[in-house]
């Protein structure tokens, strides 16, 4: 009999512990009640040493970076809710020292493991989500690098409006790309639907949507798709311009598109100009949330 077994028998059986019991079925010695309060005793111990010793407790966690200090290792994220834990607020993480903070930046998709102990917490398995093609897509010539200033460009909006982005400057700007034929509910009606939100809810801070389809998508059309999100045609602009016009602007972000199938296959992105005129923030794709591009337009606002 091994040292650990519960087993005992009762006539004609065999005595351990104690206990005695009768056989059980095909003539196997039961398992008794010491053997319950054994393992319960077991468990007890165990949740005893960890709350005295602070056993971590594990999250995983979703979010959109919204600053990112790599002297400090810490990054400040606008998170979804953490099932168990807090519900979806802004919050600093500091991130283990073994992990590649190099593409952590403001903008950026995350997810992490949060490790949470009786005295600090890590951000672990820090994984930035970003966009993945079937096949090779160039990046563009002129992609700015976050930090860079903007160059000037000018485009019509909705109104036959000469715009310049310099007309913006010292303000806060926000800029999308989308084409009102879009027929994926989840990419430029998603888009718009944030900036509708965005808003709202964002007092200083100007929103551009450049259009990807300027053969079609004239003044009077992005009007009436404006008009279909609320836009008020002067806080939020709808922007078109030649096709060179519209690749340069494109360009800038890193967005690239082509027809293909009667549509426009695109990347998506969406980017963040600070009141010095340079590039802050990158946002690739459209799966986040609008609380989420809230805070990070907010965090920049309230930058002095």
């Amino acid at each position: 009999m091994n040292d650990g077994e519960c087993y005992t028998r009762g006539q004609g059986g065999m005595r351990g512990r104690g206990v005695e019991t009768s056989l059980g079925p095909k003539g196997h010695p039961a398992r008794t009640s010491a053997c319950s309060t054994f393992v319960n005793q077991t468990l007890a111990l165990a949740v005893t040493i960890c709350g005295l010793t602070g056993c971590a407790h594990h999250y995983r966690v979703r979010g959109l970076v919204v600053q990112a200090d790599a002297s400090q290792r810490t990054m400040t994220v606008t998170h979804r809710p953490i099932e168990g834990y807090m519900p979806a607020m802004t919050m600093p993480f500091h991130v283990a020292s073994d992990e590649d903070f190099s593409k952590v930046v403001p903008g950026a998709r995350v997810s992490f493991d949060l490790r949470v102990g009786k005295s600090e917490s890590v951000a672990r398995r820090v994984r930035v989500e970003e966009t993945k093609f079937d096949y090779p897509v160039p990046v563009p010539a002129n992609k700015l690098k976050l930090g860079d200033r903007v160059p000037d460009f000018s485009l019509t909006d909705q109104a036959g409006r000469a715009v310049r982005l310099s007309d913006f400057a010292g303000r806060v700007v926000a800029v999308d790309f989308i084409y009102t034929r879009c027929p994926l509910p989840d990419v430029c009606p998603r888009l718009s639907a944030n900036f509708a939100y965005l808003a709202k809810r964002v007092a200083d801070v100007e929103l551009l949507s450049v259009t990807i389809d300027p053969q079609f998508d004239t003044p009077a059309v992005l009007r009436d798709y404006g008009l279909r999100y609320g836009s008020d045609g002067e806080r939020w602009r709808f922007l078109t311009g030649s096709i060179d016009q519209v690749r340069e602007v494109a360009g800038l972000f890193g967005l690239v598109y082509w027809p293909e199938d009667g549509s426009i296959t695109h990347s998506v992105t969406t980017g963040i100009i600070g009141r010095d005129g340079r590039l802050t923030a990158l946002v690739e794709g459209s799966s986040y949330r609008p609380e989420q591009l809230k805070d990070l337009v907010q965090h920049e606002v309230e930058r002095r």
